[in-house]
């Protein structure tokens, strides 16, 4: 871009200043701060994060969906999504995961069921509400920090006028 090191073209290794003239362009003259915006990561990784956050909350809901399928074909016990259960725990991830469980599996034959087969659910089926919960809250959590970064001013140094701390 500004005419030094080295860089591939068309296959071949050269001076970035060739490669520039064999492309029919010229180095570039950075002014104050550009060369530190070009290597500074922060805004890249705050995007690939971002980017990580949509992808995970994504997953969620499809974990959510294949678990609510998941409990149908087991034949779950819905009363571990019972609200009362998650009120006396309050993480708020289990206990929206907890409600989610009872939306998704809304008409369920199961949820109006008086009688099931056993007692009480494998453990891997219950705690549906207790594992996707605190999962949601690790994604929010970094949701949240990537949404005060994305908002934030990171230019170096923050100048700010002399007198008013």
């Amino acid at each position: 871009m500004i005419g030094l090191g080295e860089v591939e073209y068309s296959g071949k290794k050269m001076s970035s200043k060739d490669a520039l003239q064999l492309a029919g362009l010229r180095p570039i003259s950075l002014t104050a701060k550009e060369g530190l915006a070009l290597i500074n990561g922060t805004q890249y990784m705050s995007a690939l994060g971002c980017l990580a956050v949509s992808d995970a909350l994504e997953l969620f809901k499809a974990a959510s969906v294949a678990a609510a399928m998941s409990f149908e074909a087991l034949e779950g016990i819905p009363n571990a999504f019972d609200p009362r259960v998650h009120e006396v725990r309050p993480h708020q991830g289990q206990r929206l995961c907890a409600q989610l469980m009872l939306r998704l599996l809304k008409g369920s034959e199961l949820m109006g069921r008086e009688k099931h087969k056993r007692v009480q659910d494998a453990y891997t089926i219950r705690c549906i509400p207790q594992v996707h919960g605190a999962s949601f809250d690790a994604i929010n959590y970094v949701k949240g920090v990537l949404e005060t970064e994305i908002n934030s001013a990171t230019d170096n140094p923050l100048i700010f006028p002399m007198g008013e701390m």
